[in-house]
Parts: C-alpha cells; structure tokens; sequence
C-alpha cells in the first residue's frame, strides 16, 4: 500500500508542477563516451587503404547486380 501512496503523491506533485518530470530525468550517458570521440577514430592519411576489402566489396555488389538480372525477359537482340 505504501508504493501506492507514493504513486498517488507523486501524481498529485507533478499535476501541480509539470516542470518536475524534465528536473527528474537525468542525461542519459553512453557507455565508452571515448569510442564516440572522432578524434580517436583512426582516419585521414593514417587510414589504410584495403585493396583487398575494396575488391571484395566490388565482387559482392557485382554478384547482387548479376542475380537480380532478369536473364530470360532481357531483350537485346
């Protein structure tokens, strides 16, 4: 019963200042705030260039292109 006084005051305080709910909410803080610094990425002329993922992707997106192809509908003659 004492949750549901708490509850029943807590409604009665907030109907009478609403600016009580922005006051309780606090900021929510990410978990590694330094993962999402961009000066801590690697970048620039550090970055490396990965010839091998660049042409895997290339591949990739080749093999998509080809299977969506409607061969049998395709009119070039």
């Amino acid at each position: 019963m004492k949750t549901q006084k708490s509850l029943i005051k807590l409604g009665q305080a907030l109907e009478k200042n609403p600016n009580l709910i922005a006051q309780s909410q606090k900021p929510i803080k990410p978990r590694n705030y330094l993962a999402l610094n961009p000066l801590l990425q690697k970048g620039g002329l550090h970055d490396k260039d990965d010839v091998a993922l660049a042409r895997k992707k290339q591949r990739r997106q080749t093999r998509q292109d080809l299977r969506k192809t409607d061969w049998l509908n395709q009119s070039d003659i």
